[in-house]
């Protein structure tokens, strides 16, 4: 795959995993950057397409630490104003999703423990599987992560 290519195809996933962890958009261009920086400055062989993915995660995660390691960062959004950026920067052209629905989706989320809306807001919000998402987490996906990703999500959407 070209370069050109992994960029378009990862671009998301890697701003969205930038965003999770910075929470704002100027310093996820950062990171951002930084990562694809990582990926152009030498040339990698990946076993394939799954490597590269998780290879790319790996380092977004990595980079978003350092970044807030060396600002010495100081959370100043909130959970629900990070929520907003996400929701904001989601795109539902053609669905059928109101503003009213968002609302109550985001409303409950917030009543979800950190840890487990940030399962479900990669699994959701940025697309990615439950292995991707063990592997970022570093947890065994074996621990049931899938389940517990249905198990937060549902009471959720059936309260809404």
């Amino acid at each position: 795959m070209n370069g050109e290519m992994v960029v378009r195809t990862y671009s998301d996933m890697v701003y969205g995993v930038a965003m999770r962890y910075v929470r704002n958009r100027a310093d996820a261009d950062d990171v951002y950057s930084d990562v694809f920086y990582r990926y152009f400055r030498r040339e990698r062989k990946f076993d394939g397409e799954e490597h590269r993915k998780a290879w790319l995660l790996r380092v977004t995660v990595n980079s978003a630490k350092d970044f807030l390691i060396k600002k010495r960062y100081d959370q100043s959004l909130d959970d629900e104003d990070m929520f907003d950026q996400t929701v904001a920067s989601v795109s539902f052209s053609g669905s059928d999703i109101s503003q009213e629905e968002i609302m109550d989706v985001r409303n409950a989320l917030k009543k979800l423990k950190p840890e487990r809306r940030e399962v479900v807001e990669l699994y959701y919000f940025n697309g990615l599987t439950t292995k991707e998402i063990a592997n970022m987490l570093q947890r065994s996906e074996n621990t049931g992560l899938s389940t517990k990703v249905c198990k937060f999500i549902l009471p959720i959407l059936s309260a809404a």
